[in-house]
């Protein structure tokens, strides 16, 4: 999991367990994806600000 890129393991945790996302602190998120909470929050902000085109 660790070749992908920090926004592709995010994008991958949020699509096979949302729910650990909504739940679990994002501290431990970020934690278990081997990334700093301040990273976690700007890989959120960018997907929340440049949503998926369908």
């Amino acid at each position: 999991m660790f070749t992908l890129s920090a926004t592709k393991r995010y994008l991958h945790l949020l699509e096979q367990k949302s729910q650990v996302i909504q739940f679990a602190p994002l501290k431990q998120v970020a934690s278990y994806l081997g990334i700093t909470d301040t990273s976690l929050s700007r890989i959120r902000k960018e997907i929340v600000s440049h949503p998926k085109k369908n």
